[in-house]
């Protein structure tokens, strides 16, 4: 199944959010969400007619550092997973802009797969992790370098406002192993991968996150990225495609 999240209008011109199932170009509007009960509620309503949101709200949001081999440039690979945060403030939808900060004279897109938490996770092991994934979507862990290098906590380099855009869809029933991500920048493709080659995959990655802090439905967890990260800049649109998920497409503007 692929979940995707949506506003409408109704017709006293109020703004409805929901959740939808997305076959072709059209969703199944629901009752309910993915991450609880649900049922089909009414009749599909065109893609064309309604503005995809980003498809979960993250209460918390976890990327992880290093777990490409092609991205490490050198440094020696992590022995164990190494997340950091990606804050509420940052996550945004499809089609939502990324804002560059003022004076920042390098802002990079990272492409990257993430995992969205289905069920409470605490403490869980390698062989189960993947149980608790609702699903997978694409996801920009957008950086500022000069603040990366700089300063000595990613806060905002990682988090700053507009740094986290995810969608357009959740895809269910997936093996994250066989996925890849492209990453393209006005149509020009700047990076690829297959999370095969990640140094520690979702599985490892989920347990090893959940032993101290609990992942609740509706949390993200970013794959890291891969190569070397192409920068953005004013004007440009930023694409992360999974081929069986779907392609996140955001404009870039200046602050």
């Amino acid at each position: 199944m692929t979940f995707v999240r949506f506003a409408r209008e109704d017709a006293r011109e109020d703004e409805i959010v929901a959740y939808g199932l997305l076959a072709g170009d059209e969703i199944q509007p629901l009752d309910g969400s993915p991450f609880g009960s649900w049922s089909e509620a009414g009749t599909p309503v065109a893609l064309g007619a309604v503005r995809l949101l980003a498809p979960v709200d993250p209460g918390k949001g976890l990327a992880l550092a290093g777990n490409f081999r092609d991205h490490l440039g050198g440094t020696p690979e992590p022995t164990q997973p190494e997340p950091f945060w990606k804050t509420p403030n940052a996550f945004i939808g499809p089609g939502d802009t990324i804002l560059l900060p003022p004076n920042l004279a390098r802002v990079d897109a990272e492409g990257e797969a993430v995992a969205v938490i289905g069920q409470w996770c605490s403490r869980v092991s390698e062989r189960e992790a993947l149980s608790y994934v609702l699903g997978y979507t694409c996801g920009n862990d957008v950086s500022g370098r000069p603040w990366q290098g700089g300063d000595n906590q990613w806060w905002r380099a990682k988090s700053a406002d507009t740094f986290g855009p995810i969608g357009p869809a959740i895809a269910t029933g997936l093996d994250p192993a066989d996925l890849s991500v492209v990453t393209r920048i006005n149509g020009n493709e700047v990076q690829r991968c297959g999370l095969a080659d990640m140094i520690h995959n979702f599985a490892v990655t989920i347990s090893f996150i959940s032993q101290a802090v609990t992942l609740q439905p509706g949390d993200v967890i970013f794959s890291g990225t891969s190569g070397t990260p192409a920068q953005l800049n004013d004007g440009d649109t930023c694409e992360v495609e999974i081929p069986g998920v779907g392609t996140l497409s955001n404009p870039v503007k200046l602050r």
